[in-house]
């Protein structure tokens, strides 16, 4: 029984993260801006249009997004492909269950490694020039500058991340191999390669959008508390109180102040890019990793036959 994934994982999330990531940011910007306290005063004219500072700058923070994006995802796959081979191989755990443990596993390695890269990014999205030190021209430069003297704050709404990712993911990967399996198994030809990264794109596309929508009110509390460890209150970077409350405590607050539509901020954006996001990168992961398996094979027969 063989319980690691091989190379090929970790391969295939590379390439799946660095595309997406790539393409994926700048909607996600626009996402964090939406769902910022100060998005009113700051993104919004009198007249209900947009300004155009909303539109700037729409790959700041997108540094720490990739250095800790790659490893997260390879640590992410890496332990829901070898759960999932494990718990297959034995006649104890119910099909279905399979891909909500494994995911389960892997967000919550994947969590403690992106948060400080998630909390350094959304600071840096919504940076504006005045917030800069003279001498300083990068808002990420800015951003880590506040968290040099408390490191910890990088890790604010750890909690808010797994809560808004954990049920998340587990609906998503739950949902990706139910509507991977059914495609699969109505079109046939189930080895093909086209087939098989057309299947997981079209399912991880509906799973993710499906799932994204249930939890836009736990990414809205999640963006608030990540944006008050830097300093961002009533969208004002840097000069605002610093908040220390909990999830329950932000969800309050934005209920008492901006009503339950508060919580619901950016939903469309959001449930769009996770639908793309999620499809773009299950996508090319599994086509990536059929590829690495199959280049590792070439590989591997070559060398035998050297030999």
């Amino acid at each position: 029984m063989s319980l690691g994934p091989g190379a090929e994982v970790w391969q295939a999330a590379t390439v799946a993260t660095l595309t997406t990531d790539v393409l994926v940011h700048p909607v996600e910007t626009l996402i964090t801006r939406t769902q910022s306290p100060g998005y009113t005063t700051q993104y919004k004219a009198l007249d209900g249009s947009h300004r155009r500072v909303f539109f700037r700058g729409l790959y700041q923070g997108f540094g720490p997004t990739v250095v800790a994006g790659v490893p997260a995802s390879a640590a992410f796959f890496t332990a829901y492909e070898g759960i999932n081979a494990a718990l297959r191989d034995g006649a104890y755990v119910p099909a279905a269950l399979v891909p909500v443990l494994g995911s389960a596993a892997g967000d919550a390695v994947a969590c403690a490694i992106v948060c400080p890269a998630e909390v350094l990014k959304q600071n840096a999205q919504v940076s504006r020039a005045e917030d800069l030190r003279p001498g300083t021209r990068s808002h990420m430069a800015a951003v880590m500058g506040r968290f040099a003297r408390r490191p910890t704050r990088l890790w604010t709404g750890y909690t808010a991340l797994v809560a808004a990712h954990l049920p998340g993911t587990c609906l998503m990967f739950y949902l990706y191999e139910l509507f991977k399996g059914a495609l699969l198994r109505n079109r046939g030809d189930r080895e093909s390669v086209a087939r098989q990264v057309e299947a997981s794109a079209v399912s991880a596309g509906l799973a993710g959008g499906l799932a994204a929508c249930l939890f836009v009110p736990v990414d809205v509390v999640k963006t608030r508390m990540r944006l008050a460890a830097g300093g961002v209150s009533d969208g004002t970077a840097g000069r605002g109180a610093r908040s220390r409350a909990g999830p329950l405590a932000v969800a309050r607050g934005i209920l008492r102040t901006e009503g339950v539509p508060g919580l619901f901020r950016g939903f469309t954006l959001t449930c769009v890019a996770a639908a793309v996001g999620s499809g773009l990168h299950l996508g090319c992961y599994e086509g990536g990793k059929m590829y690495f398996r199959a280049s590792g094979g070439e590989d591997a027969d070559a060398a035998e036959f050297a030999g």
